[in-house]
């Protein structure tokens, strides 16, 4: 049983598509196939199986899967100390995987991103949007090495987390509504107001469904899955948005839209996370203390 077997396994487990695991590990379809074969035949089981146009794994495949993600992060663990104690992170090699939600990866991650290959040029990353659940969920399940997440707080007992830094939130609308020229906004003057919000299992729409009960008022609502769209509609006035400050940050210097002077001032956290049982590596660690030192510095 190879390790390059284990690793193509657990790609094929994780789209469960072989094309899109040959696209993931820059392989042709035709070596994923093999790997698989090969790890068949040294199991004596089948591991996927065909229904429709589908694959799904075996019961042997759901068996193998954690202890391959185990073995994996082990390995990787193990090229890490042994390039680290070169004392060269240039030498460094290995792929990191992160996700963090949409408004972090547009707005406030790429810069620290482009430092930490900076650091580990040979370092592949493999980097995408993912929301609260979906991010919990895929670092419980060990497919990604760490996570940003947005939040007031975290609850999450399999996972090691770190404040970085703090990201207000905006209310922001047309540069032409009326209520701009108010000096003061409270919450329940947004009663006759449309309200866009941002799709249910995000920091910022918790935040203003707590504020819209105790205001006790139930405004007429439009709901997203993209920031960029609701950023736009807010532009287009269609209605009022809360956003983060870093992903408005452009559109209120353009003019596009406005921030509101809302009498509540939300701040939410900008958090690290990593499975509790994951040591902190060097590249985990350099990771953590750029996204820092961008965000606070």
């Amino acid at each position: 049983m190879e390790l390059k077997h284990l690793t193509t396994f657990l790609a094929v487990a994780r789209h469960m598509s072989f094309t899109r695991a040959a696209q993931d590990l820059d392989y042709v379809q035709s070596s994923v196939t093999a790997h698989i074969k090969s790890l068949e035949q040294d199991l004596g089981a089948a591991l996927f199986e065909r229904l429709g146009r589908r694959i799904t794994l075996t019961h042997a495949g759901r068996e193998l899967l954690p202890h391959a993600r185990q073995l994996a992060h082990q390995a990787e663990q193990a090229r890490q100390a042994v390039q680290g104690a070169s004392g060269d992170p240039r030498t460094i090699r290995g792929t990191l995987r992160i996700a963090a939600p949409e408004s972090l990866c547009a707005h406030l991650l790429p810069p620290v991103l482009r430092a930490l290959m900076d650091h580990f040029p040979h370092l592949r990353v493999v980097f995408g949007p993912a929301g609260r659940n979906t991010l919990l969920t895929s670092l419980n399940e060990g497919t990604l090495d760490a996570g940003f997440l947005l939040e007031e707080k975290i609850t999450a007992p399999m996972a090691t987390t770190e404040l970085l830094a703090q990201q207000p939130l905006r209310l922001i609308a047309h540069p032409g509504h009326p209520l701009l020229h108010r000096r003061h906004v409270d919450t329940a003057d947004l009663a006759d107001e449309t309200l866009l919000l941002i799709e249910p299992g995000c920091a910022q729409r918790d935040v203003m469904e707590r504020e819209l009960g105790r205001a006790a008022i139930h405004p007429t609502t439009m709901e997203f899955v993209s920031v960029e769209a609701l950023k736009r509609c807010a532009a287009a006035g269609l209605g009022i948005a809360l956003l983060p400050a870093a992903a408005v940050t452009d559109e209120l210097a353009r003019g596009e839209v406005a921030p509101l002077p809302w009498t509540s001032k939300p701040v939410l956290g900008i958090h690290y996370l990593r499975h509790k049982d994951r040591l902190p590596s060097t590249v985990l660690t350099t990771l953590a203390d750029l996204a820092r030192h961008h965000w606070t510095g």
